[in-house]
């Protein structure tokens, strides 16, 4: 994306550029969905305050960001009468948290699981799987959520 503002911290940058109309937002989030593409219901979820990714979440958004996902995944799979709602979170473009959110069921354009990956990936080593996870698994010792 070009310099200059934050687009989702001026939503209506973000609506022009992706044609998306607001369907629902509190206090803390908004959802957009946008109004093109091959996916009906595809969305954004994004925080009303610029966050810029998932590691930076505090506060009241990271308390309410589990609970919110859950309710919009399931209204835009409910509403695009789909199977379930994928939820890839990316941020290479735009350095503002955003969820796109993409209603899917079989034989719709989405791929999906290894559809994501480039067709010639090659599996990472064993060895650094074990290695991430082991480290992940440290630094989440003594951690609860309740």
């Amino acid at each position: 994306m070009e310099p200059g503002p934050c687009m989702l911290c001026v939503p209506e940058i973000a609506d022009r550029f992706f044609d998306r109309v607001r369907i629902w937002e509190d206090e803390l989030w908004r959802l957009s969905a946008v109004l093109r593409g091959p996916i009906p219901g595809f969305a954004h979820l994004e925080p009303r305050r610029h966050i810029p990714y998932v590691p930076d979440l505090d506060g009241p958004e990271a308390a309410t960001f589990g609970p919110v996902l859950a309710r919009v995944t399931r209204a835009l799979r409910d509403a695009a009468e789909a199977e379930k709602t994928y939820a890839y979170v990316f941020g290479d473009r735009v350095a503002h948290l955003h969820v796109n959110l993409a209603p899917h069921r079989d034989g719709d354009a989405l791929l999906g699981g290894p559809g994501l990956l480039a067709p010639d990936a090659v599996d990472a080593e064993r060895s650094r799987h074990v290695a991430a996870a082991g480290t992940a698994r440290d630094l989440l010792a003594g951690f609860s959520a309740g």
